[in-house]
């Protein structure tokens, strides 16, 4: 059995869990340990080398050897293998548990020394050899080759994330990449004491630029969502739900304009370069696309691109990646998940296409799940169940979550907060079941009304909400809801009610709520 076996059926460490240095989450503390790992090999190999009367170009070698590692430390060189070595963690391959500073030292230094040493005599050895071979006497060529095929050899990703390889066998280590240097430091050391929110959206605005004028997709919405807590966003098709989730992931095409704050984990991620932000997807946030047909990449096999966010995110090799998504797919309940590795998605039915993008977005066991509409076109049963799988990996995995949907009757008993959405504006928002025992915004009662009942004689025409969405590129007077409320009054046309609070954290935009209010 593979050492990954057990890995790969529990949720993965991450570097934001760690203690402060085990991980070594700071690149200060990282630049000195890998500068101690390359140390002792350099001073082994030296030793070694002077004892032996090795030629003084090995010795050159390993010089330049450790030169390279200093750059590729200081993000210098612009190797994929120096950019991804400031995001390497080292763990036990066996217990995937962290390994201490000198653990590491040893381990993998004194590995450095052994597969090094061979390496490096191939690598400056080879064209001096090559160059006699073929009668050239260039000393100036010679030194020229030499340097370039060590850099070559070192160039080349032999910690890399995507195989294990020699260094990883004989050291009985794993090497783990992780995203989060720009953030972690603060986070692992202060934040996680500090935030009791996991996600923080202050008057958030996105524009998309139009030839019509500006369309005002999302307008002055604030959120708190807690740790482990779950937020439904509901609304009709143009609210601006999915434009809410996809600009807090950063998904926002070049013609959007976004301002507001969006803090993460206490730390503003809105004002992060695009790069950074990218560096969170997949460990930090995840998101389950509305159609998984055009989603899901329809001439790649289940398994390349279920297995690409482990080995690219963090650092599996193909064999644990292939392990852990055989244990994914048993987890969201997919017959047969060997086989399903290597089948395409057109093979698959709605229902099971949908259970690969859930296992897609957990599998690297993010804190911030959204899932946008991930129900649509799916059979009654099959919601109940999808609905009800994500609710239990979000406890297991003790994931956040905004579940995005046109349905009240999707988030009522899968979110533990509700935020109702209308013509880009949050009119209404409460615990879920404060909503539903006490709603104030017409619309939200609207929505309610418009749910299929089993009550309902057959042949009883649905109720609807009469009219449509205000152009979103104006800005008209008064509650955006008015023209369509059948309780509006000559104020609701002339004035935008502010956000107001009732209490318990229960908030609404409306002049005459229902029920009255404060």
């Amino acid at each position: 059995m593979s050492n990954f076996a057990t890995v790969a059926e529990r949720p993965l460490p991450f570097a934001q869990d760690a203690e402060p240095g085990v991980y070594l989450a700071d690149p200060s503390r990282r630049l000195k340990a890998y500068l101690l790992e390359e140390a002792v090999f350099l001073v082994l190999f030296v030793v070694v080398g002077f004892f032996s009367d090795m030629k003084i170009a090995l010795v050159t070698a390993s010089v330049i050897w450790l030169g390279l590692q200093v750059l590729a430390l200081t993000k210098k060189s612009g190797t994929s293998f120096a950019k991804k070595r400031m995001h390497m963690r080292v763990v036990d391959a066996k217990t995937f548990s962290p390994l201490s500073f000198g653990a590491m030292i040893i381990r993998r230094g004194m590995l450095a020394y052994l597969v090094g040493t061979a390496g490096l005599v191939v690598s400056a050895i080879a064209p001096n050899w090559i160059l006699h071979k073929v009668g050239v006497d260039n000393t100036l060529l010679t030194v020229a080759l030499t340097i370039a095929a060590v850099y070559a050899y070192a160039s080349v990703p032999m910690r890399n994330n995507r195989n294990r390889n020699v260094w990883d066998l004989v050291s009985g280590t794993q090497v783990i990449f992780d995203k989060f240097d720009t953030i972690t430091t603060p986070i692992v050391e202060s934040k996680l004491s500090l935030e009791s929110d996991l996600l923080t959206i202050d008057d958030l605005n996105v524009s998309f630029s139009t030839p019509r004028g500006d369309l005002k997709a999302v307008r002055n919405v604030s959120i708190r969502l807690p740790k482990g807590e779950s937020l439904g966003v509901v609304g009709e098709s143009g609210s601006g739900k999915t434009v809410l989730s996809r600009a807090t992931m950063g998904l926002l095409p070049s013609t959007a304009n976004r301002t507001g704050t969006i803090k993460y984990r206490g730390e503003v991620i809105s004002e992060l370069p695009a790069e950074e932000v990218r560096n969170l997807w997949g460990t930090g946030m995840a998101m389950i696309f509305q159609d998984p047909m055009t989603a899901l990449n329809p001439v790649r096999r289940i398994g390349d691109q279920l297995t690409e966010s482990l080995t690219e995110r963090i650092g599996m090799d193909k064999r644990a990646a292939t392990e852990r998504a055989i244990a994914l797919l048993k987890r969201v309940r997919i017959p047969d998940p060997e086989g399903m590795l290597k089948k395409f998605p057109y093979q698959l039915s709605g229902g099971m296409r949908q259970r690969i993008m859930i296992a897609i977005a957990v599998s690297c066991n993010p804190e911030m799940l959204f899932a946008d509409e991930p129900t649509t076109a799916l059979d009654v049963t099959v919601q109940a169940q999808v609905l009800e799988l994500l609710t239990e990996l979000r406890k297991e995995f003790n994931m956040s979550m905004i579940l995005v949907t046109h349905d009240l009757g999707v988030v009522a008993g899968h979110t533990d907060r509700i935020a109702v959405m209308y013509a880009g504006d949050m009119v209404e928002y409460a615990p879920t079941r404060s909503l539903f025992a006490n709603m104030k915004m017409p619309y939200t009662e609207a929505l309610l009304k418009s749910i299929p009942r089993l009550e309902t004689p057959t042949g009883t025409r649905l109720p609807v909400v009469e009219g449509r969405l205000p152009d979103p590129t104006k800005d008209e007077p008064g509650c955006a809801f008015a023209n369509r409320c059948e309780y509006a009054q000559d104020k609701c046309r002339a004035e935008k009610p502010p956000l107001k609070d009732d209490g318990d954290n229960h908030f609404y935009r409306c002049w005459f709520p229902l029920g009255g209010g404060k």
